[in-house]
C-alpha cells in the first residue's frame, strides 16, 4: 500500500483504467452470456459504489465500458442480439460512463490526500532515518574513539612490556659481562701470584746452587792447598791457584757438572700445572639472553563490526471470498431426490450477493431443465434472468447432483463450467454425490485449467490431459452456519 501511495494519483488512475480494460470477448462463448454478465457486472460495481469501494467500483464500470463499447460489436453473433439485449446495454452505459468519471474523480482526490499523506510521512521518515544515521555516526564515532584508546592502551603495555623485557636483557648481559670480567680478573690475579712464587722458587734454588758451588769451591781449594803443601815440602812444585768464579762458569757452559750438583730447566708457562682450587669461569645458568616474542603485534586494522505484508482476504489467485451456507446442499439433495431415485441428474444455479469485497451464496434458482444419467441441460433462461434481477442476484456459479457416481468433474462439467467462470472468476461448480456421500466445491485452476478449457474446441465426453491439474478445490470457498439460504424452484 505504502508503495502505491508513493505513485503519482493520476498515474494510479491510469493503472486502474487499464487493469479495468485487460479483457477479452470468447467469441465461442455465446453472446447472451454476455449481455447477462453485463447486467451483474453493472450489479457489482454499483455495490462497490455504495460501499466508497472506489477502485473496485471504478474497475469493473471500466471493464464493462471496454466491453460492450469496444469488444462484444467484434462478436460473431453480435448483430443478431436480441432488441432488448441492446437497449439494455445501452441504458447500463448510460449509467456507466457518469459513474466512472464520477468514481475516477473521487479516486483522484483520495490518491491526492493518500499521495500527501505519503509525502508528510516520507519527510518524518527520511528525518527520521537522518536523526538515526547521525544518531549511529555518534555512536560509531564514540567506539571507534574507545576503541582508539585500547588500541593505544594496548601498544604502550605492549611498548612497556617490549622495555621492560629489553631493560631486563640489558641487565642480565651486563651482569655476564661483569662476571666475564671478574673471572678475567681473578684468573689474571692467580697467573700473577704463580708466576711470583715460580720467581720465588726459582731464587732459592739459585742461591741453593751458589751456595753449594761456594762449598764445593772451598772443599776444592782446601784440598788443593794440602796438596801443595805436599809437594812443597817434597820438591817445591809450584801451588795451584783455587778455581775462579769465572771458571766455575767456564765448567758450567762446558757441561761440566760436579757429582751430585743440579742443573735448573725453568718449566715453561704453557705447561705449567693448574691448582686443583682454580675453576675455570663459566656462565651463570641462564646466561643466554631471553629472547623476546616480537609476533604478538596489535592489529590495527581489525575494527568491530557495525552492528547493523498485507494480509489480505484473498487467496493465493486473488480471488474475494466466497460464503456457502451449510444448509445448500442438503436442501438441494431434497429438491433432487425424485431424479437421483431414477438416476437423472439435477442442476441448479448459485446466486447471492457481493458486499465488502466478499460474496455470499443466498439462493439457488433450479430452472427448468432436462437430464439424464449424466447430463442436465438448463431450460427456458429468460425465466432464470428474470427471477435473478427481480431479487438482485449476481450469479456465482452452479450445483448439479451425480446420482450413482462419485463427486467429480467430468469434461462435459468442465466445460458447462467454464463460461461461470470467465464471467466471474470466483464462480464455482458443486457436485453432490449421493450414493457415495461426497461433495465437492471445484473451480477451474485460473493459471492453466481456465485458459485450457476456454480452447479446447472438442464435445462430448473427451479425456483432458491430468498434469498440470485443471481444476481443484475451490480455496476461497468458506462455509458458513450463520447464512440460511433460500430455493426458488422454477419447475
Amino acid at each position: 500500500m505504502a508503495a502505491e501511495m508513493s505513485h503519482d494519483p493520476k498515474a494510479r488512475v491510469r493503472a486502474l483504467a487499464e487493469h479495468g480494460s485487460s479483457v477479452e470477448v470468447d467469441p465461442a462463448v455465446p453472446i447472451r452470456r454476455y449481455f447477462r454478465s453485463g447486467q451483474e457486472l453493472i450489479r457489482m460495481a454499483n455495490v462497490y459504489h455504495e460501499e466508497h469501494n472506489w477502485e473496485s467500483a471504478f474497475i469493473l464500470y471500466s471493464k464493462f465500458i471496454t466491453i460492450f463499447v469496444e469488444k462484444l460489436p467484434k462478436h460473431p453473433q453480435y448483430k443478431g442480439a436480441r432488441p432488448e439485449d441492446l437497449k439494455n446495454s445501452k441504458k447500463n452505459l448510460k449509467i456507466a460512463f457518469p459513474k466512472a468519471e464520477n468514481t475516477k474523480e473521487k479516486l483522484r482526490q483520495k490518491y491526492g490526500e493518500e499521495y500527501k499523506v505519503w509525502q508528510q510521512h516520507e519527510l518524518k521518515r527520511k528525518a527520521e532515518e537522518q536523526r538515526l544515521y547521525e544518531e549511529e555516526q555518534r555512536r560509531e564515532a564514540e567506539k571507534q574513539r574507545k576503541l582508539q584508546e585500547q588500541e593505544d592502551e594496548l601498544q604502550r603495555l605492549q611498548e612497556a612490556r617490549e622495555k621492560s623485557i629489553m631493560e631486563e636483557q640489558i641487565r642480565q648481559l651486563d651482569e655476564q659481562r661483569n662476571a666475564i670480567l671478574q673471572e678475567q680478573e681473578r684468573t689474571r690475579e692467580m697467573e700473577r701470584e704463580q708466576e711470583e712464587r715460580k720467581q720465588m722458587e726459582e731464587q732459592d734454588r739459585l742461591r741453593q746452587m751458589d751456595e753449594q758451588r761456594r762449598r764445593q769451591a772451598a772443599a776444592a781449594a782446601a784440598g788443593v792447598a794440602a796438596a801443595a803443601g805436599g809437594v812443597a815440602a817434597i820438591g817445591g812444585v809450584p801451588s795451584i791457584p783455587p778455581p775462579s768464579y769465572d771458571m766455575v762458569n767456564f765448567i758450567k757452559d762446558q757441561g761440566v757438572r760436579p757429582q751430585n750438583s743440579a742443573v735448573y730447566q725453568p718449566t715453561p708457562f704453557a705447561n705449567a700445572t693448574v691448582p686443583d682450587s682454580y675453576v675455570t669461569p663459566t656462565a651463570p645458568p641462564n646466561s643466554m639472553p631471553p629472547v623476546v616474542d616480537r609476533s604478538t603485534k596489535v592489529d590495527r586494522s581489525t575494527k568491530p563490526a557495525h552492528l547493523v505484508s498485507t494480509v489480505s482476504k484473498r487467496n493465493k489467485y486473488g480471488l474475494r471470498d466466497l460464503y456457502v451456507p451449510a444448509d445448500i446442499m442438503s436442501k438441494f439433495l431434497d429438491l433432487a431426490k425424485q431424479n437421483t431415485v431414477k438416476n437423472l441428474e439435477t442442476c441448479g444455479i448459485l446466486a447471492g450477493r457481493l458486499s465488502h469485497d466478499a460474496f455470499t451464496i443466498t439462493h439457488s434458482v433450479i430452472p427448468k431443465q432436462t437430464s439424464t444419467s449424466d447430463s442436465c441441460t438448463a431450460l427456458n433462461e429468460e425465466e432464470l434472468f428474470d427471477v435473478m434481477d427481480n431479487n438482485d442476484l449476481i450469479t456465482l456459479g452452479w450445483i448439479h447432483t451425480h446420482p450413482s457416481q462419485t463427486a467429480f468433474m467430468s469434461s462435459i462439467d468442465l466445460h458447462t463450467h467454464c463460461p461461470y467462470q470467465l464471467m466471474m472468476p470466483e464462480a464455482i461448480a458443486i457436485v453432490c454425490a449421493p450414493s457415495h456421500n461426497e461433495t465437492g466445491m471445484f473451480s477451474l485452476t485460473p493459471d492453466h485449467g481456465l485458459r485450457f478449457i476456454a480452447n479446447c474446441t472438442e464435445k462430448g465426453f473427451h479425456p483432458h490431459p491430468k498434469h498440470p491439474a485443471i481444476y481443484e478445490e475451490g480455496e476461497h470457498c468458506k462455509i458458513v452456519n450463520n447464512v440460511i439460504s433460500q430455493v426458488i424452484d422454477l419447475r
